[in-house]
Parts: structure tokens; sequence; C-alpha cells
């Protein structure tokens, strides 16, 4: 599973490349706390790395033997060319990569990638295969000289503590580790772009409002008579009654039209077309409409955060919920909410 934050992947986002590196796409603190977690309940010791292998993040679970290579300056240096290269090596082939390290150590590399930049990898290993063909299948990644000034019994003693598990273990830990990575790296990567957007977007909304208006007196007359566009409740069709009054009390619901349909007795086609007919404009548009506004006067009158807004509203995620907003209103919740305080602030002062 490679982490891979392509516009694909995140919903066509564009990135600001110059920008992107392993440390702005993750939030390092919090990883590093799931990272701890995963090492303790896999038993395989795990690091992250820029691209060229340094890390940026604690190792977590490393056992002794690793411990006392990655302590001697010599031996650390053909770790880091290890990391560098099974990281490079698991961009390249688009996925995992395992190999054997210059110690003949089970490791592999799940690379992050965004963009389809090379950022870094999660280093995932330490550990001997149960199976004794193991050397045939898994490439040494790297053979360092052998004058390694260790104590041999020290080292045959940490040796044969590491942890040892079959080549289909290990691989299923690898894939779970790759899919939770891959989803807190697309889920940042989302959270990155959306924060770019807004910058852009505030912006342009107030180079447009100081050029045209003193106080946005313009941008405030469209916001109120968005705030009066709510959509029908006095519906004379007998029909659809009992939906529109199921909808306007149950917004905090996810309402399917099919739903609506079997509600009103009739057929969902009959039921789409009766709406549109009556109403003005479509089921969907309708009922997106109806929890904008009530979102809008929600960020207007009330501390709630977006995430709380956005599931008492019944959106799928706050993600959805910011771009339909963003659709419908032209700016963020954010601004909306930053803007309607502020004008609101400037109003008293001038009454």
């Amino acid at each position: 599973m490679v982490l891979k934050g392509t516009k694909k992947a995140v919903g066509g986002y564009n990135l600001n490349n110059n920008l992107l590196n392993i440390k702005t796409i993750l939030d390092i603190e919090k990883w590093q706390k799931i990272q701890n977690e995963l090492a303790l309940v896999t038993g395989m010791a795990i690091i992250t790395v820029d691209y060229k292998g340094i890390a940026v993040t604690k190792h977590s679970g490393c056992n002794e033997f690793c411990e006392m290579m990655r302590n001697n300056p010599k031996t650390l240096k053909n770790c880091q060319r290890c990391d560098a290269r099974g990281g490079l090596e698991a961009a390249r082939i688009n996925g995992i990569y395992v190999y054997r390290c210059h110690c003949d150590i089970f490791d592999a590399a799940i690379p992050i990638v965004v963009d389809d930049k090379y950022m870094g990898a999660v280093m995932v290993g330490q550990i001997i295969l149960e199976e004794n063909n193991s050397d045939q299948y898994l490439e040494k990644i790297y053979s360092a000289p052998e004058n390694l000034s260790f104590e041999q019994e020290k080292m045959i003693a940490y040796y044969n503590k590491l942890p040892r598990l079959s080549y289909n273990k290990a691989n299923a830990i690898l894939n779970m580790i790759g899919n939770i990575s891959n989803y807190i790296v697309e889920e940042a990567v989302k959270k990155y772009s959306l924060y770019e957007e807004n910058q852009e977007l505030t912006l342009k909304v107030s180079q447009y409002i100081n050029k045209n208006t003193s106080h946005g007196e313009e941008y405030i007359s469209l916001q109120n008579k968005t705030d009066n566009r709510f959509p029908r409740a006095d519906v004379q069709n007998q029909t659809l009654k009992s939906a529109i009054t199921y909808i306007q009390e149950n917004l905090d619901k996810k309402i399917a039209l099919n739903e609506m349909a079997e509600m009103c007795f009739v057929s969902p086609s009959y039921f789409s077309k009766l709406f549109y007919k009556e109403i003005g404009e479509s089921f969907s548009n309708y009922l997106t409409n109806l929890k904008i506004n009530k979102a809008k006067l929600m960020l207007k009158t009330t501390s709630k955060t977006i995430q709380e807004i956005t599931f008492e509203l019944g959106f799928n995620d706050t993600s959805y919920f910011i771009r339909c907003f963003k659709k419908h209103e032209g700016v963020t919740p954010n601004f909306f909410r930053g803007y309607s305080k502020k004008h609101s602030i400037e109003s008293k002062k001038i009454e």
C-alpha cells in the first residue's frame, strides 16, 4: 500500500509543492503516538524518515541490537543508507518494498508520496523471518564493511533476541500499517489543501471588498439576501406535506429521496417530478439549501465548531460540508463566521 496523496486520491486538490515536505504533511507529534502504539501491538520496530533517510520521528520499539547499531556513528550511517535506499525503492515500485538490511535483518519501507513527489517513508521491521530460505527471496539492500568494533558476544546475544515472525504475518502487519498511514496522509493533505484554498479565497474577497466598498456593504447585502432564501414551507400539495414536515424537523439526519417517496406512498420518480413542480427546485437542492441556511444561522448565533455543525446537520464529513457551503455561499464556513462577526461589531459601532 502506497501512501499516495495524489490529485485523484484526495479529490482534485492543487497543492503548492514548493512548500510541501513530510513535516508539513504529517503532524509529527500525533504520528509519533500512533507509531508507538503500532510498534507495541505488532512487535515490529517503526521509524519515519524523510527522503534522505533522516529520521523525523523517534524510533518506536527499537530492539537492543539495532539500538547498538544506531548508537554507533559508523554503523548509524549504514542504517541511514538502508533507510534512504529502501524508501527510494518503495517509491520506484509504487508500493511496499521488503528487503534485508546491512545486518541481514528483515525491514520494509512504505513510501509517502504526494502529487508524485517522494516525501519519505515509514520504515518497519527489525525482525527475523521464521522461514529458513528467506535470504533467497529478500534482497540485501546494502553491504557494509565488516570491521565493526562491537563486543561479539553481546552482539550475538542481542541478535538472538530479535523477534521472529512468519513472512505471511509480517506482510499482513505491513499492509495494516500502510493502510493506516495512507488514511492519515490523505486526511492531512485534504486539510492542507483546504487551508491553502481558504487563504487564497480570503485574500481575493478582501481585495474585492477593499476595492469596491469601505465596509463590505455589497457582500453583507448578498448574505442578507441568501439568508432570506429559505425554501418554501407552506406546501399545499397534500401528498408532499408529510415529507416536507419530516425534512424540516429532521435536518440532523441523512434524508434520502427514496425514503421520502415511500413516506408519501408514491414511486421515487413520481415524487421527484411532483416535488419539482410544487417546490420549484429539485429535492437535493431543496435539502442542501435548507441545511446550508441553518448552518449559516448556527455560524452566526452559536460558538459550535465546524465539526459539530457538520454532524448536527447530517453531512457525511467536515470536508464535504465545507465544500457544499463554499459552493453554495462562495466562501468557507470559517470565513463566513468571521466576516459576519466582524460586520456585526462594526454595525454596533456605527449605531
